[in-house]
């Protein structure tokens, strides 16, 4: 993972050290009694500043719930459902402590300072408890979506939990309060319950607030320093309702404003970070993208490709990587299609090309065993565009790279599009001596008719059959008769996304000829792919 630039940590940085500030210097006004006037102030207009700072307070919860619900419905993630699920519960929980503060209108039953307390706990425990839970569980990525049925799955049972607990509340508190012990004497003031009851919140914020911690150092994400900070101001909060002597004093109207700034800095979070939506992430990423080759922050990545005869290194497929200082390693299933949105793919092609050439031609040099070749995939703008085949003439006369080391891969769809002029570009490009590939065979809508035309050397069998081979016989036909079919025509296969040794048994068993995955090796980098080499030759 790629550590944030400076100048973004720092920016990052400000509301978790403006945070830390708020705390500082809330806990020497308390300790020096610096605030003493707004002591009076506060217990003379205790109703107006507890509705005032509680109906923020009802807002901002209801906020976060609608904007992790509608964020969800577009980015199905667990972690913004429970933390909309969890905010829901603490809005409805701060209105009925609100409505039950003593000088309100009777709330159902007569109010009072400790049925108004109950509330409040309960809804504190449900923030903690719901933060630990998002803060603990990983946050996957804007690909990594679940599928549409367990979509309902995941919004039942933490609603359920969530209006379980509310009801559950309202009922106890409202209607058999007798089951209750006492928070709160007028002669004696807080009990030990109650204290309790708030240093396990504070533990639970603290808990999650060093989960935090821990990402914080490598994190490029600004909502990582946002929770933090909201997690800080409501941990402090919770203290100062620890030591309130009355329900109208000094450090339960700072305890009240810190609990709304949180819920403040916790929308923020949600609306500006990672788990933010991701049309939002589109163009961030379209404004970063545009940049990205002039500054350098693209680069090649090499996934090894393995011969099932011998198990020696056949060849690599060329990947390209993007590093941007902020947004980190940006992969392209995201940064592709808003390549392909913006116009920017021929430049992005054109760039890889001309490095990967240039590199093979480096490695030839330095004694590369002619065996080997090297895969770069084409799009479909620059499988179409007219002077494809001068240009990659022009490129391997350049780097003085001979042509067999060189395999250009297009995707079935893309040598579908337009067959009869596919045709004879792949043909001119045969007959410079470049391997053809077709990648993700089985996928697309090809015609056999039309494959027998492409001359390719290798048909590329997508991971999505390989993926379930050993435990679906319906996948095991297909490769099957994908393998007999590339055979009958004079052509390898190669398989994707090989993971374990069982898909590899059966490939091999199948007559698979060539195979890649992690099984054998992630994309490699430059110098990893040297080292790998140099103990697989063949």
């Amino acid at each position: 993972m790629s550590r944030t630039s400076p100048t973004h940590a720092s920016n990052y940085r400000f509301p978790l050290w403006l945070s830390i500030g708020f705390v500082v210097a809330a806990l020497l006004a308390l300790a020096t009694r610096l605030i003493e006037s707004v002591e009076t102030w506060a217990h003379r207009h205790y109703l107006t500043w507890h509705l005032t700072l509680e109906i923020a307070s009802i807002a901002l919860a209801f906020a976060v719930f609608a904007l992790g619900w509608s964020t969800y419905r577009k980015h199905p993630q667990r972690n913004i459902l429970y933390l909309a699920c969890a905010f829901l519960g603490v809005a409805l929980l701060d209105m009925a402590h609100t409505l039950s503060i003593q000088g309100m209108p009777t709330f159902v039953t007569p109010n009072s300072a400790e049925k108004a307390i109950y509330f409040w706990l309960v809804a504190r425990y449900l923030a903690a408890v719901g933060l630990l839970i998002v803060v603990w569980l990983p946050w996957p990525s804007n690909t990594d979506l679940p599928r549409r049925h367990s979509r309902i799955a995941h919004l039942a049972w933490p609603m359920s939990v969530v209006l379980g607990v509310v009801i559950t509340t309202l009922g106890i508190v409202l209607y058999t309060p007798y089951w209750l012990p006492s928070v709160l004497s007028p002669e004696t003031g807080l009990s030990d319950l109650k204290i309790i009851a708030e240093y396990g919140i504070i533990t639970l914020h603290i808990v999650a607030l060093a989960i935090l911690l821990r990402r914080l150092p490598n994190s490029r994400e600004c909502n990582l320093y946002l929770l933090a900070s909201a997690l800080l101001l409501m941990a402090v909060s919770e203290l100062l309702f620890t030591s309130y002597t009355a329900i109208s004093d000094t450090g339960m109207l700072l305890g009240h404003i810190y609990k709304a700034a949180a819920y403040l800095l916790l929308y923020m979070a949600l609306d500006t970070g990672h788990l933010q939506s991701p049309t939002f992430r589109a163009l961030q990423l379209e404004k970063a993208l545009e940049s990205a080759i002039s500054n350098g922050q693209m680069h090649l990545a090499f996934q090894p490709v393995m011969n099932l005869a011998n198990g020696r290194l056949s060849g690599a497929e060329v990947l390209v990587r993007w590093t941007h200082p902020k947004l980190g390693i940006v992969g392209p299933a995201e940064f592709v299609p808003v390549a392909e949105k913006c116009g920017l793919m021929p430049e992005i092609g054109e760039w890889v090309l001309k490095n990967a050439i240039a590199q093979i031609s480096l490695w030839v040099r330095q004694g590369l065993p002619p065996n080997v070749y090297f895969s770069v995939n084409l799009s479909l703008v620059q499988f179409r565009y007219p002077l494809l085949v001068d240009r990659i003439q022009n490129l391997l006369k350049t780097y003085q790279l001979p042509p067999h080391y060189l395999c250009l891969e297009i995707t079935e769809s893309v040598a579908m599009y337009n067959p009869e002029a596919a045709v004879e570009t792949l043909r001119s490009l045969s007959e410079q001596g470049i391997a053809l590939s077709i990648d993700d065979f089985g996928t697309g809508h090809s015609s056999l008719s039309h494959l027998k035309l492409f001359d390719a050397a290798t048909l590329k069998i997508d991971q999505s059959f390989v993926r379930d081979l050993d435990s679906d016989p319906r996948d095991r036909a297909i490769v099957a008769a994908i393998v007999n079919m590339a055979h009958a025509l004079n052509m390898r296969t190669t398989a994707e996304g090989v993971e374990t040794a069982s898909q590899l048994a059966l490939l091999e068993t199948l007559g698979c000829d060539q195979v890649q995955g992690y099984y054998f090796s992630r994309p490699l980098s430059t110098e990893e792919f040297e080292a790998f080499s140099l103990s697989h030759r063949g």
